[in-house]
């Protein structure tokens, strides 16, 4: 009788311990397609905010993904992200930065144009041809360089 009682319970802790690993990797697939949504939903908007037009168009990107971003999180049962593996937690960390990074760098970029040094110099020699006292100013310093110093 006793090492049927024992027999029994080494058969039900194998059946429970089974079924437990049976649970973890459906839990595990849930991740898995966690991490997929979510890495092509920040592969996207970084895309997508390197690419705003206006400031107007950089928010409404950063506010869609901040949205989309929780309806994946909150559409799986709770503690699914303890389940991601080490690198998919890393290859999230490091999707999200490049994002952060491109966010910050376009609108930085949005709101600092960067003007370049030729574009300067025609639009001042532009409007130095339509104003006459500039012209002036302009031909006199030009005969003035062209003499010597000692002369």
């Amino acid at each position: 009788m006793r090492k049927t009682c024992i027999g029994l319970i080494l058969v039900a802790m194998t059946m429970l311990a089974s079924c437990s690993a049976e649970k973890q990797k459906k839990d595990r697939r849930g991740a898995d397609d966690m991490f997929g949504k979510i890495s092509a939903l920040v592969s996207d908007y970084t895309q997508k905010v390197s690419e705003a037009k206006d400031s107007a168009s950089w928010a409404d990107a950063c506010s869609e993904f901040e949205e989309k971003l929780d309806k994946i999180n909150f559409s799986y049962p709770p503690d699914t992200d303890i389940l991601l593996t080490e690198g998919q937690n890393d290859t999230i960390q490091s999707l999200i930065q490049e994002y952060v990074n491109a966010r910050d760098l376009r609108i930085q970029e949005l709101l600092h144009p960067i003007i370049e040094t030729d574009s300067i110099a025609d639009s001042l020699a532009i409007n130095a041809d339509n104003i006459p006292e500039i012209q002036s100013q302009t031909t006199v310093s030009h005969s003035g360089a062209s003499r010597s110093p000692g002369n």
